[in-house]
């Protein structure tokens, strides 16, 4: 009877023992728990990313554009297609006309989802409706006379975009493409349109533009959503 009076003792103590180990542990792991909770509210979420970009840039061949992208959800948001075009007047050494500048393309983001260091290639257009006047003519007389220059090229372009919803941005490149450097049109007498010649001139001085391609360097900043 002593005897199991003193196994009964013993078993006693050691579910006593065992029952403060297990509270003790459950201590631990609630309180780790708790500097976990702490640890991760003090960590900032991760910044939702705004997939679309509307924007000015600055800068050559564009003069001054309007500008769209999208990130595509495709390639982990690392993909942006984007959008450029501008239309503005010119006019210097007895020739005026419209300028339009088209381009279309898509960005690659290195590191960054729709911002950061990006690699673009894409394809643009500059179109110039060019009116030539006050042209000299083999008959003593003056004309004008129009013409329409196409320039295309096939662009690659380094660029640097921020993020946030007031972003900002940097390109620098280069246009490749066979641009001409002369325009040969009908050229009319001003005071006997019976009479006409026909003329070449040069495609008007553009900055940046060659006749192997053109420099592409630009500024920008707009808004994301």
């Amino acid at each position: 009877m002593k005897t199991n009076l003193n196994l009964l003792t013993l078993l006693l103590l050691s579910l006593v023992v065992i029952n403060a180990q297990e509270m003790e542990s459950n201590m631990v792991n609630e309180e780790a728990a708790s500097e976990i909770a702490v640890e991760q509210s003090s960590i900032p979420s991760e910044y939702p990313l705004k997939r679309l970009s509307i924007g000015l840039k600055t800068g050559i061949p564009n003069i001054a554009s309007i500008g769209v992208q999208y990130t595509l959800p495709i390639l982990n948001n690392h993909l942006a297609p984007y959008f450029d075009f501008s239309t503005y007047q010119y006019n210097k050494d007895q020739t005026e006309g419209n300028l339009s500048f088209l381009e279309f393309g898509a960005a690659y983001f290195f590191n960054e989802k729709g911002k950061g260091v990006y690699l673009g290639i894409g394809f643009s257009s500059l179109k110039i409706d060019a009116d030539y006047n006050n042209i000299s003519l083999d008959n003593g007389g003056t004309g004008s006379g129009a013409s329409k220059i196409n320039l295309n090229t096939t662009n690659l372009k380094l660029g640097l975009k921020t993020g946030g919803r007031l972003y900002f941005r940097v390109e620098v490149g280069y246009g490749m493409g066979d641009i001409p450097q002369t325009v040969t049109f009908k050229a009319t007498d001003n005071n006997n349109p019976a009479f006409t010649q026909t003329k070449t001139k040069n495609i008007p001085a553009l900055p940046g533009v060659s006749e192997n391609g053109m420099v592409i360097g630009n500024i920008g900043f707009g808004f994301s959503f």
